[in-house]
């Protein structure tokens, strides 16, 4: 749904007679309206007050109209603003100048209030249209990536994985040392660069799909749920060479989570915790169930986070890129909050500088009950 614009209009006019009529006509015409008397404070009140439609004398104190216009265009928020020079110079340079510039419409003083109505109801029905283009074309963007792009992707990049792993069997009779390090590193890029992906092409899906999962949905034996966790863990460690350093303990409890959905989330906890500790230190999963509630976590021995840096986790953000070598976009925990939520579920952090970070998914266990 395309939200409706604001319907706010901004005057900039020294006059102050001009300025009262014409603030009280567009009131009377239900616009929401703020007015400037000369071109500084017309600047700051529209970054202030984000008018739909600007009307601006030509002629202003400290600054005209035209470089009024010049200014705001150059504000990223400002650029789909309509913009009305007003002026009673007749030669018609300024208004050839104004509208290079990108004013998008132009009245000659002496003007009567129904032309000045008229001329910005026309710029409330362009700025609608421009808006409903660019939605448009948004969504067209969107589906495009949503259905073509994974595809697109995907596709090659099987292609490539595929063919490495075949090397990596082959290597031990065919290849030198040499090349065959080369063929598992194209292997483990291939294989970085497909989970960055998933993690991509998912949180889009996720964040389009607004259903959670009520109690009604099926659920997995809690078995399967413990095994889907083991196996996701084991997994996503032996891929980081971290196998040796996983402690699984998964216990048999009921959860409102898909397996496909759970493994997801152990994946990017246990991928995170790799990520984070060094090598040789524990990363301990956790699946079972107190007196209120069950959860799902992964502790790991590794450097820690501020509650600052804890706060501002989200998609695309990663801390001490400079200091750590870190893999990946940032993704992978925005994708499990919002899995977690769509599930019912909380997430929390827990973590101190220098001794280590828990990642928890819990589920109330009144909520939990088949």
């Amino acid at each position: 749904m395309i939200p409706s614009l604001p319907s706010r209009v901004l005057v900039i006019e020294d006059d102050p007679a001009m300025r009262a009529s014409l603030e009280q006509a567009l009131t009377l015409s239900r616009y929401e309206v703020r007015t400037a008397k000369d071109g500084d404070e017309g600047i700051a009140a529209a970054l202030d007050f984000k008018p739909a439609v600007i009307v601006c004398d030509v002629h202003l104190p400290h600054r005209d109209g035209p470089s009024i216009l010049a200014a705001l265009r150059q504000d990223e928020s400002m650029e789909m603003t309509q913009f009305i020079l007003m002026t009673g110079d007749r030669e018609g340079t300024t208004q050839r100048l104004g509208m290079n510039l990108g004013a998008d419409d132009y009245l000659q003083k002496p003007f009567s209030i129904d032309e000045f109505l008229r001329c910005v109801k026309a710029r409330f029905r362009r700025a609608e249209l421009a808006q409903k283009a660019d939605s448009r074309a948004l969504e067209k963007l969107r589906d495009t990536i949503s259905k073509r792009l994974p595809h697109e992707l995907m596709t090659p990049l099987t292609g490539i994985l595929g063919l490495s792993e075949v090397l990596m069997e082959e290597s031990d009779a065919t290849m030198a040392p040499e090349h065959r390090e080369l063929v598992q590193d194209i292997h483990y890029s291939a294989e970085r660069l497909h989970h960055t992906l998933k993690n991509y092409f998912s949180i889009l899906e996720v964040l389009e799909q607004n259903s959670s999962v009520g109690p009604e949905a099926s659920r997995p034996a809690p078995a399967e749920l413990a095994s889907a966790a083991r196996q996701a863990a084991i997994r996503t460690s032996g891929r980081s060479g971290r196998g040796n350093d996983l402690i699984p303990r998964c216990e048999e409890i009921d959860l409102p989570v898909s397996l496909g959905n759970l493994a997801a989330i152990v994946t990017e906890f246990v991928d995170n915790a790799c990520k984070y500790s060094q090598k040789g230190t524990s990363i301990e999963i956790r699946m079972g169930q107190t007196a209120t509630h069950a959860e799902v976590s992964v502790v790991d021995r590794g450097r820690g986070m501020t509650p600052e840096q804890i706060s501002q986790l989200g998609a695309f953000r990663q801390f001490d890129r400079t200091k750590y070598e870190q893999q990946g976009l940032g993704l992978g925990l925005t994708l499990t909050q919002h899995l977690i939520a769509r599930n019912g579920g909380t997430f929390e952090i827990r973590s101190r500088l220098g001794e280590g970070t828990t990642v928890m998914a819990r589920w109330p266990v009144a909520n939990s009950a088949r």
